[in-house]
């Protein structure tokens, strides 16, 4: 079943934060319903649609405080009461915009999300969570890791909500009171979650349940049903296609009319899905569109019309947007002369749009009259040396990550306004990839070594574009920091710089738990540092490192090298840090900036190492096979050029050459764009084996090693080389 959905633009507001919309009840008289949005720029509007036209409730005047969350209450007779979390404020808005409470939390931290059921609140900043009765404290968690987003959900009664906070850590994590009941593992680090009272449960299994729904940074989408001494999995969607990750979702609509609400999905990479849960509990894509930049916040109801519910969206820019079903949108009303000409809904539909059309004309023209005046008063002030620009009018949101499956970094950048050019710089050598979904032109400049700028990159858009990614891959062993200079397609010029920081092991990402039968090194650091030290020390080597909870004195952290699949295990104390991993090369980053670290704190430290040659060949064994995948790769790019011209010379007639010989001719384009990049991806690989050789002989205390650094390079070089003969080599048996 395809699901055919009309877009249509209702509002714009400025730059949105998620979860900062929601559409209010529909009241006794059944007209259209109210929706409900929040900006950075701290206004408030709350809108209808009347006869096909925006009809304003309410709207607040900016602030600074920038509107973070925004729900309608969940208790009787609050169902149609906003409540914004701003700051570290929390305020209550009759439908009418009245203010009616308003209460001040004293958190350092911004609040993520408010929910309020009668006399409770619950809110979730960055890192804490906390309940309130009547604006009393009743109950605090301090969270191991950082609350990407929450949610209550009534799992005892329908008058007792617990919490549940979807955690960095890959975690969801049930609360009552201060004490976490249940914690439940996800594949991936959730990023949204929601509780659905109609839970997907065709078969009914489980018929106490409590659906909650959440969507990850990886892509998937995941169903857990929770009870209250336990919660199990359901359901997960996968994503081969690498879409983005889930930032929205919403149910409670059944478009495909199965008797079962719809999942709608909102992705980071403005892709836009619904989804239909067949009789089998499986999911079945009905609807699929992709916007030009990331969903922020979904929800539901009846807001262009009466007659069917359609789905109402908030962007990053901050757009709001319906997609209706046929039946709805907005259409001219009865009364209007053009509808009574209308003979069908597509006609009608038609003349919806022209009415918008004119509506938004007249809008541009004084927008445009607007822009005139200021334009002639800037130009008037241009001649004085004085003014300078000291802020940007733009917002942009930018996010650096690990892409696991490729062991490469994805630097997103999206902009409020239209982008002319990102410049990259970055202290370490970068290998920048190319993007399919990038319109920009890539110019590349020579490093800069006098100034420690390794790495120079102008990306020039060419298309109007908001949104922009930057792939790379880096080495591991060294620290630096990535700086994006972004300029927006504006006037006057102006420029806004995100920094982000390349930790040593920036490969590694966190596991639940390690691999206890595979043969490991073991690295000892004692001194007189104490826990917060070696914690601090542990956050510029790994990504990703939770703070310090109150009552910790011992941190154990499980984490995975993404090129290779190598783990690491770190367990630290005050006065002691042990490391275990398979791959001597992690142990030797580690010690060099521990001893760094420790050097500069003026504090004294003893090593001591505890080798393993069964973990060393364990570790290239891992390696070999991209090795050797580089490797035929070069051979076969060499051997392509002859084979092209003898193709040539016998008019294409090639009967005659072996079977691998033709295979190399057939893939003649796969074998070009895969070694475009090749020479850096084998230097890569041969540069970490060598590596790997010394790390190991200098924490065994081998002598002497560069000197046979050039026999190694041509062992590896070599394509008759084997794995024996690599490692009899590094264990001096060559």
């Amino acid at each position: 079943m395809e699901l055919e959905l009309y877009r249509h633009d209702l509002v714009q507001t400025s730059s949105s934060a998620r979860n900062t919309l929601a559409v209010l009840p529909q009241g006794e008289e059944k007209k259209t319903q109210k929706v409900a949005v929040g900006d950075l720029a701290g206004v408030i509007q709350c809108f209808s649609i009347k006869k096909g036209e925006i009809a304003m409730a309410f709207k607040t005047l900016p602030s600074s405080q920038k509107i973070t969350s925004l729900s309608t209450g969940k208790g009787r007779g609050q169902k149609d009461r906003l409540f914004i979390g701003a700051g570290d404020h929390i305020k209550g808005y009759s439908r009418k915009g009245k203010e009616f409470f308003k209460f001040n939390t004293q958190l350092t931290e911004a609040l993520r999300k408010v929910h309020v059921f009668e006399k409770n609140i619950w809110l979730a900043a960055e890192y804490v969570h906390n309940h309130y009765i009547e604006g009393k404290d009743k109950a605090f968690y301090l969270c191991p890791d950082r609350i990407n987003d929450s949610e209550v959900l009534p799992l005892i009664s329908a008058q007792d909500y617990c919490p549940a906070l979807a955690c960095q850590d890959r975690h969801i994590r049930l609360l009552s009171g201060n004490e976490v009941f249940y914690e439940a593992p996800t594949p991936a680090a959730p990023i949204s979650l929601v509780y659905n009272p109609e839970s997907h449960d065709p078969s009914h299994r489980f018929p106490h349940a409590k659906e909650l729904l959440y969507g990850t940074e990886t892509g998937t989408l995941v169903q857990l049903m929770c009870e209250s001494n336990q919660a199990r999995q359901g359901f997960t969607l996968q994503n081969p296609k690498k879409l983005g990750a889930i930032r929205a979702i919403y149910s409670g609509i059944d478009f495909s009319k199965t008797g079962s609400n719809d999942i709608v999905v909102g992705r980071e990479d403005g892709v836009l899905e619904i989804y239909d849960v067949d009789e089998t509990g499986q999911l079945q894509q009905i609807f699929n569109t992709k916007l030009t930049e990331s969903v922020n916040t979904l929800d539901g109801g009846f807001i262009t019309s009466t007659n069917t519910q359609e789905v109402v969206l908030h962007t990053f820019s901050g757009k709001v947007l319906t997609y209706a079903p046929p039946g709805g949108g907005i259409t001219l009303p009865a009364t209007d002369k053009r509808a009574k000409t209308a003979t069908t809904e597509e006609e009608e539909r038609r003349a919806g749009y022209n009415a918008q059309i004119s509506r938004l004309r007249t809008e541009i023209d004084d927008l445009r009259m607007q822009l005139d005046m200021e334009r002639t008063r800037f130009s008037k002030s241009s001649n004085n040396s004085a003014l300078l620009a000291v802020s940007a009018p733009f917002t942009v949101n930018d996010r650096c990550k690990l892409e696991p499956e490729e062991a490469c970094y994805s630097l997103c950048i999206e902009c409020a306004m239209p982008i002319f050019t990102v410049a990259i710089q970055c202290t370490i050598p970068l290998q920048l990839l190319d993007v399919s979904s990038n319109v920009a032109i890539l110019s590349r400049s020579p490093p800069d070594e006098a100034n420690g700028n390794m790495t120079l990159a102008t990306y020039r858009c060419q298309d109007a574009t908001s949104r922009i990614t930057v792939k790379f891959k880096v080495r591991e062993g060294k620290s630096g920091s990535l700086q994006a200079f972004i300029i927006p397609n504006i006037s006057p010029k102006t420029c806004v710089s995100v920094s982000h920081r390349i930790r040593p092991l920036c490969l590694h990402t966190r596991i639940p738990s390690a691999d206890s039968t595979r043969p490991t090194n073991e690295l000892l650091i004692t001194g007189t540092f104490d826990l917060s030290d070696a914690h601090n020390w542990m956050a510029g080597i790994l990504p990703d490192l939770p703070p310090i909870t109150s009552g910790q004195d011992t941190i154990t952290l499980y984490y995975q090298n993404t090129l290779l699949g190598t783990q690491l295990t770190c367990k630290y104390r005050a006065g002691e840090a042990r490391f275990y991993s398979d791959l001597i090369t992690t142990l030797g980053i580690i010690h060099e900036s521990f001893m760094r670290e420790a050097t500069n704190a003026k504090q004294r430290v003893n090593v001591s190492f505890n080798p393993s040659s069964s973990s060393l060949q364990h570790s290239i064994a891992l390696v070999w096979p991209q090795l050797e995948k580089q490797r035929t790769l070069k051979k076969k790019f060499q051997l392509l050029e002859s084979l092209m011209e003898l193709k040539m010379q016998d008019d294409g007639d090639v009967s005659y050459l072996t079977p691998e010989y033709k295979g190399i001719l057939d893939d003649a384009e796969g074998i070009r764009t895969a070694y475009k990049e090749q020479p850096q991806h084998l230097d890569h690989l041969t540069a970490l084996i060598k590596d790997l050789y010394l790390d190991f002989c200098r924490l065994t205390g081998i002598s002497t090693p560069k000197q046979r650094l050039p026999m190694l390079e041509q062992l590896l070089a070599d394509t008759r080389s084997t794995l024996q003969q690599v490692m009899d080599f590094m264990l001096g048996k060559l």
